[in-house]
């Protein structure tokens, strides 16, 4: 069990680090396919860095850096700082796994892998905050009647990559939590008497 569940830790961490990856690379966070007063096979979405214009007629968007007041927003500062410092943290996580894994040596370091577990947590967490703030700032603007038609944007794509791939490393840091108990290595090992008992 305890190795099974190592195996699925180790397996999950880099699929969801690579889901992330996805998600704060691609400027898909909002969107708005047929925006009033733009041409209809004009469709428009925003990312953490670009805002991008498409034409469905031709491949490939054009996009540009958001503009600066957008940029130097403090919450915008935030989900940058929120989304990339998860993906370092991931890559951490998982070297630090692979160590307390050891693979070549017969006895695994618990206390790596315990570190790992937590960092990968903490990286699901802070990329789920920054992914679920996002959304709250859309779903806000597009209930607002003050916003104008032209603004309504939707849920981007990448927001469900990012819900996904922080889902990911939580689970991740849980089955590498139960792949170890506190006090021992696996869980279900060979327990020995910490003295002599005679019958």
């Amino acid at each position: 069990m305890g190795t099974l569940s190592l195996v699925w830790g180790l397996a999950l961490a880099p699929m969801g680090w690579v889901l992330l990856l996805a998600a704060t690379a691609t400027p898909r966070w909002r969107e708005l396919p047929e925006r009033p007063g733009y041409p209809r096979d004009l469709s428009f979405s925003d990312g953490l860095w670009e805002s991008c214009v498409e034409v469905l007629t031709q491949l490939g968007p054009a996009c540009r850096a958001i503009p600066a007041d957008t940029a130097h927003f403090w919450p915008m500062w935030v989900l940058r700082a929120a989304t990339v410092g998860s993906l370092l943290l991931g890559v951490l996580a998982y070297t630090l796994a692979m160590l307390g894994a050891r693979w070549w040596a017969p006895q695994p370091r618990p206390n790596l892998v315990a570190t790992a577990r937590l960092l990968l947590m903490l990286a699901g967490a802070m990329y789920l905050g920054a992914a679920s703030y996002m959304a709250h700032r859309v779903l806000q603007d597009l209930a607002s009647p003050q916003t104008p038609p032209a603004d309504r944007f939707r849920l981007g794509t990448c927001l469900y990559l990012g819900w996904s791939g922080s889902g990911a490393e939580v689970l991740a840091g849980i089955c590498l939590a139960t792949s170890f108990c506190r006090k021992r290595g696996f869980v279900g090992g060979p327990a020995t008497a910490p003295y002599e008992v005679d019958y």
